[in-house]
């Protein structure tokens, strides 16, 4: 027993002795024992991957910095809802049955009623839609507006993310269409009078 504990420990101290460097600082002899392959690979990838990115962004000019990529998404993002006001000349009001009932349509299936009425009438939540009186201006495109954009001060849901910019086109028409139809239990006026 003895034997084989002495026969170990000589094993150890020879491979100890093989990885000894030349190194001698106040008699500390330094180890040669280099970290395992995979770290080593896992390192060389990492600086592999630090300069093709570098490259890519700062050297070579090819991929977005992060305040370009902002601005780029950005601009889909207006370009796609389209929050930017539409010109007057696109804006126009609608008069077509067929146009005024799909916006009457659109008006129900987004629950326009909830706070306005089913007729437009109003409620303890919105004003009325059919008198002369107006809160954000009572032209097509205020109109229009109001509803792509919304007033969260108000409590007007902002539809821009919802719905076309031509089904709101429809709705509004429609909207602007309930002027002056006096529907009964209709809200008192709200805002400045229309003429």
């Amino acid at each position: 027993m003895e034997e084989n504990t002495q026969n170990s420990s000589h094993q150890t101290t020879g491979d100890v002795d093989e990885k000894l460097m030349d190194h001698d600082y106040d008699g500390i002899q330094e180890l040669d024992n280099p970290p395992p392959t995979w770290i080593m690979a896992i390192f060389y990838i990492t600086i592999t991957f630090a300069i093709i990115y570098a490259a890519y962004y700062f050297w070579l000019d090819v991929g977005d910095t992060q305040d370009a990529e902002y601005a780029r998404k950005s601009l889909q993002h207006d370009t796609k809802y389209q929050l930017a006001n539409q010109s007057s000349e696109d804006l126009i009001l609608l008069t077509d049955v067929g146009d005024l009932e799909e916006g009457k349509t659109i008006y129900s299936e987004m629950n326009c009623f909830a706070c306005h009425g089913m007729n437009g009438e109003g409620n303890a939540i919105g004003p009325n839609l059919c008198d002369d009186s107006w809160i954000h201006g009572c032209d097509f495109q205020s109109v229009f507006n109001i509803i792509k954009n919304g007033n969260p001060a108000k409590g007007m849901t902002a539809f821009k993310g919802q719905i076309s910019d031509t089904k709101i086109q429809k709705v509004s028409s429609y909207i602007v269409s309930l002027a002056g139809t006096n529907p009964e239990n209709a809200k008192g006026p709200q805002g400045e009078i229309c003429n």
